[in-house]
C-alpha cells in the first residue's frame, strides 16, 4: 500500500467526488416500506412520520376520516389510519421474464381544509343517517358544483411536507389512482401551487416488446414510459379549450391512473406540500438535486476497500467491513465498471456479489474509525430492476438509496463512451454501521470512507494536554509506537 509522510499509511489522498444528489426510498418492495412508517393500524387522530436526507426534511401525515357522524357533526367512530406498501407491474408477468415493478406507500385520508355533515337521502326521503362532507384546497376560494374550495392548507387527511435546506430540484415518485383529481405541489407561505413537470406511465399507454426465453421469442406488453412532452400533449388534447387550460393540475387526460415522477424547483427554507384534493396520493420516494451542483472543493483522504477475492473481512487500516454470510451466497468475480460523475470517476475491476437480499444471515458490518463520508460504489444485481441499499447507524436509517442503472451517465473515456454510475454517499460517525439490501441482491465494487484532509489531526495536536500518553493520528490512545509511524505525544507530532 502506498504511504504518505503526513498521514497514516492506511490513508489514500485524492479530490472529492462531488455528490450533489441525494435520495430516499419510501417503498422497498411489494411488502416492505421504509422502517419509519408504522405497520400497525392507528385508530384515532393522525399519524405523523418524519424522515429525510441531509438537505431535505420530510413530514408525512396520514389522517383518519369519519366512519359514523351525528347530525351536529360529532364523529362517533373513525376509520383507522393505515400505511401500506403497494406495487404495480410495469409489464406483463411471464415465466422466465423478470418483471419490473413500481413501488409506493399509500396512506389514509382525503386532504381537506374543513369538514361538515349532511343527511343521507335515499329515494328522495331523509334517512336520519348522516355522512361527512369536505371542503378542499384550491388556489382561490371557489364553488364548483357541489364542491367547495378554499385557499387554505389541508388540516387533515394525507399529505407530505418537504423543506429543503438548500435551493435545488425535487423529483417526487408518485402514484395517482384518480388522474382526474388535482395533483398539487403547494408552497406553504403563499398557499399557491408551483409548476411541476410530470413524466412516467399512464394506464392504457402500452408498447409491445419482445424477449428470448428458453430459445423462443416471446411478445409481451409493457407500460410505455412517457416523456414530459408526451404527457403534456395528452393533457392539452383533453383539457385545453380555446387556448385555455381548464384543468392545469390534472396529469395527462385525467381519466387514467398515473405512476411516475413530478419534478419541481424548490427554495431553501420554504416548505412544499404534496397532495391530491379528495383522494390519496401514493408516494415512492424522492431525489433531491442541489441547485448549481458544485460545492466548494475539498481534498479528502480515503480509506478504500475493494474486493480482489472473497474474504470474511476487508480492511484498510482501522476502516474495515465484516461480512455475515451464513447461507454462503456471497461471491467475487471480475467485472469492470466506472463510478463517479462526468468530472471525476474511477474504474473498478472486481465486484462483491451478495447473491440475494439481506437478512439476519446476510448483511455487512462497517467499522468506522473516524467521522467522515461513507461512499458506496454498487449496482443492482439486475440491470432491469432498481434495488435499494440501506445504511443504518445507531439504530437510525441514515441512507436509503435506490441503485438504478438508468441513473448512469455516458462519459467519453479513452476515446469511447463509457457508463459512469453514481456513488451513494452518507455522513457517518465514529463507531459501526450496517449495510443491508432488503429487496434483492446487489453488487459492491468499492466501499470507502472519505475524510477531509487533516480533519481531526490538528485538533488532536492542539487539544491533547502535555502528558506522556501516546496517540495515533486518528486520536486513538496506543501503548507503544511502531517504527516509521507518526504519533502525538505531549501535544506534539513525533516520528518513532
Amino acid at each position: 500500500m502506498k504511504k504518505f509522510f503526513l498521514f497514516a499509511a492506511a490513508l489514500m489522498t485524492g479530490s472529492a467526488v462531488m455528490a450533489d444528489t441525494e435520495s430516499y426510498v419510501a417503498a422497498i418492495d411489494a411488502s416492505t416500506m421504509a422502517s419509519v412508517f408504522p405497520v400497525e393500524e392507528i385508530t384515532t387522530g393522525s399519524s405523523e412520520v418524519s424522515f429525510g436526507t441531509a438537505n431535505m426534511d420530510v413530514l408525512a401525515v396520514g389522517g383518519a376520516t369519519p366512519k359514523t357522524i351525528e347530525a351536529d357533526g360529532t364523529v362517533t367512530e373513525w376509520n383507522t389510519i393505515i400505511w401500506k406498501p403497494q406495487n404495480t407491474n410495469l409489464q406483463d408477468v411471464k415465466d422466465g421474464l423478470e418483471t419490473p415493478y413500481f413501488y409506493y406507500v399509500l396512506g389514509t385520508g382525503n386532504p381537506c381544509v374543513g369538514m361538515g355533515v349532511e343527511e343521507i337521502i335515499r329515494d328522495g326521503e331523509p334517512t336520519g343517517e348522516y355522512r361527512a362532507t369536505y371542503e378542499y384546497y384550491g388556489p382561490e376560494d371557489a364553488v364548483v358544483g357541489s364542491n367547495v374550495y378554499r385557499n387554505e392548507m389541508p388540516k387533515q387527511g394525507l399529505y407530505y411536507k418537504f423543506t429543503p435546506k438548500v435551493d435545488g430540484t425535487l423529483k417526487l415518485q408518485v402514484w395517482s389512482n384518480k388522474g382526474n383529481r388535482n395533483t398539487y405541489v403547494v408552497e406553504e407561505s403563499s398557499k399557491q401551487p408551483v409548476a411541476y413537470i410530470a413524466e412516467g406511465y399512464i394506464n392504457g399507454q402500452n408498447e409491445p416488446k419482445e424477449a428470448v426465453i428458453d430459445g423462443e421469442t416471446v411478445t409481451y406488453n409493457a407500460k410505455k414510459f412517457l416523456s414530459a412532452a408526451e404527457i403534456q400533449e395528452i393533457h392539452d388534447a383533453a383539457k385545453v379549450v380555446d387556448g385555455v387550460d381548464t384543468a392545469p393540475y390534472v396529469i395527462g387526460a385525467g381519466n387514467q391512473a398515473f405512476w411516475g415522477y413530478l419534478t419541481v424547483k424548490v427554495e431553501a427554507g420554504k416548505t412544499y406540500w404534496l397532495f391530491q384534493d379528495s383522494s390519496q396520493i401514493g408516494f415512492g420516494g424522492y431525489e433531491f438535486t442541489f441547485e448549481g451542483g458544485d460545492e466548494p472543493q475539498v481534498d479528502y483522504d480515503y480509506f478504500t476497500l475493494t474486493f480482489p477475492e472473497l474474504a470474511e473481512t476487508y480492511a484498510d487500516g482501522d476502516f474495515s467491513i465484516t461480512i455475515t454470510d451464513n447461507n454462503g451466497k456471497f461471491s467475487v468475480d471480475e467485472n469492470s465498471q466506472y463510478f463517479g460523475d462526468e468530472k471525476s470517476y474511477e474504474k473498478y475491476s472486481t465486484r462483491l456479489k451478495t447473491g440475494g437480499k439481506s437478512s439476519s444471515n446476510s448483511f455487512i458490518t462497517v467499522n468506522i474509525p473516524v467521522a467522515g463520508k461513507l461512499q458506496i460504489m454498487a449496482r443492482s444485481a439486475s440491470s432491469s430492476s432498481a434495488r435499494p441499499v440501506v445504511v443504518t447507524q445507531n439504530e437510525v436509517e441514515v441512507l436509503n438509496a435506490m441503485l438504478d442503472d438508468t441513473k448512469a451517465i455516458e462519459v467519453e473515456i479513452e476515446g469511447a463512451n463509457k457508463k459512469v454510475f453514481p456513488i451513494q454517499e452518507v455522513d457517518v460517525e465514529v463507531g459501526t454501521a450496517t449495510i443491508t439490501y432488503p429487496d434483492n441482491g446487489i453488487n459492491f465494487y468499492c466501499i470507502r470512507l472519505a475524510v477531509p484532509q487533516g480533519e481531526g489531526i490538528e485538533a488532536i495536536v492542539n487539544d491533547v494536554v502535555a502528558t506522556d500518553a501516546i496517540f495515533n493520528l486518528r486520536g486513538q490512545r496506543v501503548n507503544e509506537m511502531t517504527p516509521g509511524q507518526i504519533y502525538i505525544v505531549g501535544g506534539k507530532k513525533v516520528i518513532r
